[in-house]
């Protein structure tokens, strides 16, 4: 029986600490590496060393990985990058466009092979909540929760949870 609490079907795109040996990869315990990506974007290193992605960048590209992570998992995640102190606050969840990355291939940013996944974007300017009220603020995570809670025990079309946070983000 499928448990979506518990089954790695959640797409993320990590690009720093958190990639296959470097020093934070056991956050990623449980996750199913799916393949090498990139992303439009220059890769950056914060005052503070931390990875980042310079998206005003657009003739750089930025390659990372793409992994399959459970809820679980996902919380270890934004823990690490929310509260733990590892980094400055200043990481949320949002949409990323990746490409599959062949090393020996072009580089291209063909919008029609592009696939929608999560990642964690540097918070670089202050965030509106347009509501006006501060419990209602955006949650990416708290929405993610609810959707993989109210799906508990039923797959998901491929592409249906990508589309839930899309609308949830109000995402262009």
């Amino acid at each position: 029986m499928s448990n979506n609490l518990t089954d790695a079907n959640i797409p993320i795109y990590v690009f720093g600490t958190l990639r296959k040996g470097d020093r934070l990869d056991f956050y990623m315990e449980g996750s199913k590496f799916e393949r090498m990506c990139y992303t439009q974007g220059q890769l950056m290193k914060s005052e503070l060393g931390s990875a980042y992605i310079d998206f005003k960048q657009k003739d750089a590209y930025t390659i990372g990985e793409l992994y399959l992570v459970n809820f679980y998992c996902l919380l270890r995640i934004n823990h690490l990058e929310n509260v733990s102190g590892e980094f400055p606050t200043g990481y949320d969840i949002d949409l990323l466009p990746v490409w599959t990355y062949n090393p020996s291939g072009p580089i291209t940013f063909d919008l029609d092979k592009k696939e929608m996944v999560l990642f964690y974007k540097r918070i670089s300017e202050p965030v509106k909540i347009p509501s006006g009220d501060w419990i209602n603020r955006t949650s990416p995570i708290k929405e993610i929760e609810k959707f993989m809670m109210s799906k508990k025990d039923t797959e998901f079309k491929k592409g249906e949870f990508i589309e839930h946070i899309k609308e949830y983000l109000n995402y262009k």
